[in-house]
């Protein structure tokens, strides 16, 4: 049986031009741009998804699709507001944290 993944991502100034990639189980699976969603299908049981933009990336989350469900998800930058004079930090420091990836809620 096989689950639906829809992802949604937040629109916002840092990136607004750039997509992200979508690596589910380490492989690209597609890509979503700002304010954008994706929609994949994949088979029940335990995965991982993580996004991508050059160098950087999200955390990397772990699921479990359910049987035959819908399983939601959301992401963005983390650079927003007065966080946007972090980029060169996050860069050097954390490039894994330059996009939040959450189920949704």
């Amino acid at each position: 049986m096989r689950t639906r993944i829809v992802l949604r991502r937040d629109s916002g100034f840092m990136d607004f031009t750039r997509r992200y990639k979508v690596l589910i189980d380490g492989e690209e699976a597609g890509t979503i741009g700002n304010g954008g969603r994706f929609e994949t299908e994949v088979e029940a049981g335990p995965h991982t998804l993580q996004l991508r933009i050059d160098w950087c990336s999200s955390n990397l989350l772990e699921f479990f699709a359910p049987e035959g469900g819908q399983l939601g998800l959301e992401c963005g930058s983390n650079l927003r507001g007065r966080h946007i004079w972090k980029a060169s930090r996050l860069l050097d420091e954390a490039p894994e944290a330059w996009i939040w990836l959450r189920l949704a809620a």
